[in-house]
């Protein structure tokens, strides 16, 4: 797979999350999805452009654990 075809197949799972939850999808599932697409950056497999566009796509979470974990504690 394409990093495009990659960046595409994730937007649709999330939507279809989002859509599933009727347009709220719940903070543990944002949470979730935060998380897997931190992992995915952290490998190399999404890029900082692409990993930013697609938690756009997810609604905030205030102290955010899985930015912690991945930018490090102070």
């Amino acid at each position: 797979m394409t990093n495009q075809e990659i960046t595409s197949e994730l937007k649709n799972r999330i939507q279809s999350d989002i859509d599933h939850f009727n347009g709220k999808l719940p903070e543990r599932f944002a949470i979730a999805w935060r998380s897997y697409l931190a992992g995915l950056l952290e490998w190399g497999i999404l890029d900082v452009s692409k990993y930013d566009a697609l938690t756009e796509i997810l609604p905030s979470v205030l102290d955010d654990p899985a930015a912690a974990i991945l930018r490090g504690r102070d």
